[in-house]
Formats: C-alpha cells, structure tokens, sequence
C-alpha cells in the first residue's frame, strides 16, 4: 500500500527523533522537498497526495542514509546554502557552517574598492565565492591543498558564471610566493586532536579529516598562514581567520606579536563565542 506525503513525513520525523537528529522536522521537510521537488510549504498542501513507487522508494532510500548511517544530510542532498548561494557538496569537502556567512559578510562590507581578495582553504568555495558574487569588483583567488575540494570549488564557480575568481591548488600561499592581497580570509582546519575524537558521528565519518584536524591545538595552519602575511598582505590590508571558540584570545596574540599589525580585534559569531579574529596593517 503507497504511502501519502504526510504519513511518510511524519514517519521520517519520528525516526529522526529517534536517531538523535537536531531539527529532526525541518531535516525531514528539506529532504522531502528537495526530493519531491517542491517549496517545503508545498508539503503540507500536498499532504495527502500518494507518493509513486519511485518516489517512496527513493525517498526511504535518503531517509536511511540520514537515519542509520548519519550521512549528512548536505552530502545526501548534494548541496548546501550559504548566503546568497546554493553549493553543490559531497564526500571531500567540508560542508560550509552558518558562523562562516559572518566571516563572508565581514569580507563583503569591509574589503576595499577593487580588493584583491584571498581565500585561504577555499573548499566548496563559499566564502571565495560569495564576496566574488556579492562585491563585483573584486578579484578573488581561492587556496586548496586538496584536489577534490578545489573540483567542487570549480563546479560552483562555472554554476554562477564568476569570471573574478581564480582557483589554484596549494599549501597556504606555497605555490604562489609572490601574490599580494588586500584581504586574506582563512576558515582554516582548527579541531584540536583530542577534539576529533569526540566529534558528532556525521562530522567525523563523512567529513574530510583534512578539512578538520589542526593538529595538537588546532592553530597549526593558523599559525603557519600567520607567519607568511608579511609577505602577502598588503599595506593598509587585513586578514580574518575563523576559529574553535576556545582559540581566538592565542591567535589575537599570535599576531600582535607579529608586529605587522596596528590593530587585532575579536570578533563573535552569533551564539556570542569568539569565533574570529581581524587583524589589519
């Protein structure tokens, strides 16, 4: 007997519940209306519409993936939103947070007219892409060391048609020694090694490790981006970095002892922690 909308719906809702899914409802909607191709307003309008074989087969199919592997439900969905844009993801790269939007926006009001703009860790390009979207103007290069992060970073750049992004593969700025920047961003690896260990099962099975792991802290890279900035930041430039919210007050002092910098503040994300830091010449 084929199901309708709602009772799948609601069948999903309460085996997420029961799997420890956050936001087990607002999951379950967003994977039934990307599947069913339709607002997730719709859903309850469509409520008792019946689904067809293929759809309740395929919709089954995601909901265990989500509920007995707690694949992420980005990976499973293929795409993730951040600010203004809709990213394709999946196995190898990181999938963008919410706190990130802030270090973009940051990127977005205060980077200078024509701003040469780099993206240290580009991944799916969210933060590279979106000041690039969002601030014509600029010219944008995104950094990878990893291969299959940079494919989706260039799948999501053609899918917006932004001609101001370069996008080169490279161990912070190693394969490019003589690139100046206005701005550096860097949401850069900071889960500390004990941190990986305990971290929620859909982050540390299906997450690429190196897109996470920052060594015995977390600030390996940090600290190693910081020491190349003299070479690469411009007069008058500035660099933020995103951070585990225990880590913001070291990196603070990282680089006023750098003393390139006039002027190294912390920022907070939007539960309050010390999430970011700007540092500007």
């Amino acid at each position: 007997m084929m199901m309708n909308v709602q009772q799948l719906l609601n069948q999903t809702v309460t085996l997420f519940n029961e799997s420890g899914i956050e936001n087990a409802r607002q999951e379950a909607e967003m994977l039934f209306a990307e599947t069913l191709r339709m607002p997730r307003l719709e859903l309850y309008l469509a409520a008792v519409r019946s689904l067809s074989p293929l759809e309740e087969k395929k919709l089954i199919h995601r909901v265990k993936r989500r509920s007995l592997l707690h694949e992420p439900l980005q990976y499973i969905l293929g795409q993730a939103a951040f600010r203004e844009l809709n990213l394709r993801v999946g196995p190898g790269v990181l999938i963008p947070r919410p706190e990130t939007e802030l270090l973009a926006e940051y990127v977005i009001r205060q980077a200078p007219a024509g701003a040469v703009v780099c993206d240290v860790g580009v991944g799916s390009g969210a933060i590279a892409l979106s000041v690039a979207f969002e601030r014509r103007d600029t010219k944008v290069i995104g950094l990878d060391i990893s291969a299959q992060a940079l494919q989706y970073a260039r799948y999501n750049r053609a899918r917006y048609h932004l001609s101001n992004v370069k996008l080169r593969r490279s161990n912070l700025f190693e394969k490019i020694p003589h690139l100046q920047c206005d701005v550096v961003a860097a949401n850069l690896p900071y889960v500390t090694e004990t941190e990986m260990a305990a971290l929620a099962h859909d982050v540390r099975d299906f997450e690429p490790e190196l897109a996470l792991n920052g060594g015995d802290d977390g600030l390996d890279l940090v600290r190693k981006l910081i020491k190349q900035l003299p070479r690469h930041l411009l007069p008058d430039g500035f660099a933020i970095f995103e951070l585990g919210i225990n880590q913001a007050e070291t990196i603070q002092q990282n680089c006023r002892e750098t003393g390139l910098f006039t002027r190294v503040e912390i920022i907070k994300d939007y539960n309050g922690w010390n999430r970011f830091v700007i540092a500007g010449r």
